[in-house]
């Protein structure tokens, strides 16, 4: 994407800015989360904690692990690559091999790798971290967020999944880390022209982003519950537009 690169053009420099007029995040984080429209509404609770705890956006972005239970259910599931080669390694290539060809003995290495691996073998890891563009984590709040400029649509698969949403992969594997902190997700993207409005296609991905379909393909390993629980943590989408307005912030 170059000199387009959402990371760079947009997601650094606005946060670096809030941060830089706020490191605290208590005069902006608590109006950033309310921009977001098209999702379900964010319920916060009045002696919520907004004071920054951890961060990360570019260059350093947060990374998250993918939960166990979703690696476990890929082992036992096995399947073909969306793209791409099995692996670069021959010998991990071979197992992986196996492994699509249902043999009984490659799952159940694989399932006990999951739980004992003293010499790091990864062939049987079929998704790794995920890295939301902003994370932020307060006392009672963890944010993810995905910024788009100039991607028409969001990531809705992986290499091992044919449905798996970007931004319910990132709400997926911040649940597991939460404990006891309310969860938000959202988008922030480009709109169209000067416009602060949302484009009517991101307000239709809003809306797909937690669809029965969509929590049902990108949450095999949730059960019912857990997988309306992620859902309600989405709150919609914004635009970089509507951002630099209400906090006064000039790009170039």
């Amino acid at each position: 994407m170059g000199e387009l690169d959402s990371t760079k053009t947009r997601v650094a420099p606005v946060f670096d800015q809030l941060h830089k007029g706020d490191s605290s995040g208590c005069s902006w984080v608590p109006q950033l989360i309310k921009l977001p429209i098209a999702g379900n509404t964010a319920s916060i609770k009045p002696e919520c904690q907004f004071f920054i705890k951890d961060r990360g956006w570019y260059p350093k972005e947060k990374k998250l692990n993918p939960p166990v239970a979703l690696l476990s259910w890929l082992i036992r599931h096995p399947r073909k690559p969306i793209s791409g080669i099995l692996s670069s390694d021959p010998i991990k290539a071979k197992k992986r091999l196996q492994w699509i060809e249902n043999s009984h003995e490659a799952i159940i290495e694989g399932l006990s790798l999951l739980r004992q691996n003293p010499e790091g073998d990864d062939w049987h890891i079929f998704e790794g971290q995920t890295q939301p563009d902003v994370f932020i984590e307060t006392d009672d709040l963890i944010i993810v967020i995905e910024g788009k400029r100039t991607e028409r649509e969001p990531t809705i698969r992986t290499k091992w999944m044919h449905e798996r949403n970007q931004m319910i992969r990132h709400l997926d594997c911040a649940w597991e880390i939460r404990g006891r902190k309310q969860l938000l997700g959202f988008f922030i993207v480009q709109g169209n022209g000067l416009s602060a409005d949302i484009p009517s296609q991101w307000k239709a991905f809003s809306a797909a982003t937690v669809s029965n379909a969509t929590i049902a393909s990108s949450l095999p390993h949730r059960g019912p519950e857990e997988q309306q629980g992620i859902a309600s943590c989405f709150i919609g989408v914004t635009t970089w537009q509507r951002v630099r307005q209400e906090f006064g912030i000039e790009l170039d």
